[in-house]
């Protein structure tokens, strides 16, 4: 029998668009020799954690991890020093359920199901493609010129059912009449709309009347700031939060508004998996629907995510999850096009550093 080791290295990955990114990898082994991967890529400008205080806290958990002062596979949400480190907690999280989902020889989902049961086998989970209109920037857009109705196109040819689109830039007048113009070509295409909190409750009132007027949006995720949301309703359009989730008892928050129709986990900003699996099963109760997001990281990040998407979708009682938002690294065995897919993986797949 070996001892335990673990470590965590800075390094270079690709994000779903091909760019390179920062992040910290953490590799687990145990006393049998099997190895579980995480990783901890928090989002510059988006994450609340800093990637210099992310490496120091997972040198310090892999210390007292190999040490045996910490449980083999637990849940890492008690331990406080990575209370404040969500994105290292979430390369902790994913490690040790890689690990167990390894050493048991399923998939990681399957690991995550038995925690929460499912109430219907496994299912593929739609993936939303991710289009930017002209004027709104965001992580992994493509390049330079590009047309928005063409990149859209050539998304609904690859079988694409909803394309999110960001907004909330400075002429919502010239958004609407891009999102018109995408309307006008594909009447029954879902478009998903995410202002990142951008907008005044006045301002949002105004926008998402004209919204519904004009395009019939699927959702708009978090269009107020995340405290505004838990007092926003009656918009008389569905509505995520996505920002809001970051702050203690949102799920409860929410349900009170109820102007909320589901929620978006992103694991990297909310701790893990298993946090996100919590706050799913709350929403469900509270009957929203839950959205599995990423933050432009790295294939073990993303590959965690669409495992998560499909434990999800086996205990969403309403049997239709909404896509999820995990368009990019087209290459993980988990993707299918415009799918996400149960696959005879072990753990989530993935093996590092690349």
């Amino acid at each position: 029998m070996s001892e335990r080791q673990a470590g965590a290295l800075l390094t270079a990955l690709l994000d779903p668009s091909g760019a390179e990114r920062q992040a910290v990898v953490l590799r687990v082994v145990d006393e049998s020799g099997a190895v579980g991967w995480g990783e901890a890529s928090p989002l510059p400008g988006y994450s609340e954690d800093d990637l210099t205080d992310v490496e120091a806290g997972l040198d310090d958990w892999a210390a007292r991890w190999t040490r045996d002062e910490i449980p083999q596979t637990g849940d890492p949400g008690d331990d406080p020093a990575l209370a404040a480190l969500p994105a290292a907690r979430c390369a902790v999280d994913t490690a040790l359920l890689d690990l167990a989902a390894r050493r048991n020889g399923v998939p990681l989902h399957a690991e995550l199901l038995a925690v929460a049961p499912p109430v219907r086998p496994v299912a593929r989970v739609p993936v939303a493609a991710l289009v930017s209109l002209t004027g709104v920037e965001r992580p992994g857009a493509p390049r330079g010129p590009r047309s928005v109705l063409g990149e859209v196109t050539e998304r609904v040819a690859e079988g694409y059912k909803t394309v999110k689109l960001k907004i909330g830039g400075e002429d919502f007048a010239a958004e609407l009449a891009q999102l018109a113009e995408i309307r006008a070509a594909f009447p029954f295409l879902q478009l998903r709309l995410d202002a990142n909190g951008s907008w005044t409750p006045e301002q949002a009132r105004a926008n998402l009347a004209e919204l519904k007027q004009q395009i019939t949006p699927e959702l708009v995720e978090q269009p107020v700031d995340s405290e505004a949301l838990f007092s926003f309703a009656g918009a008389g359009v569905l509505l995520a939060a996505d920002e809001s989730m970051r702050v203690p008892g949102a799920i409860e928050r929410l349900g009170e508004a109820g102007g909320c129709a589901a929620v978006v986990l992103k694991p990297m900003v909310l701790g893990g998996s298993r946090p996100c699996l919590q706050l799913a099963r709350a929403a469900f109760a509270a009957g929203m629907g839950a959205i599995v997001s990423h933050t432009f990281g790295g294939p073990v990040a993303h590959s965690t995510a669409c495992e998560l998407a499909l434990a999800l979708a086996a205990i969403d009682p309403t049997g239709r999850p909404f896509a999820s938002g995990l368009a990019g690294h087209d290459e993980l065995a988990q993707r299918r096009g415009p799918w996400v897919e149960p696959v005879a993986v072990a753990g989530h797949g993935v093996d590092g550093p690349w």
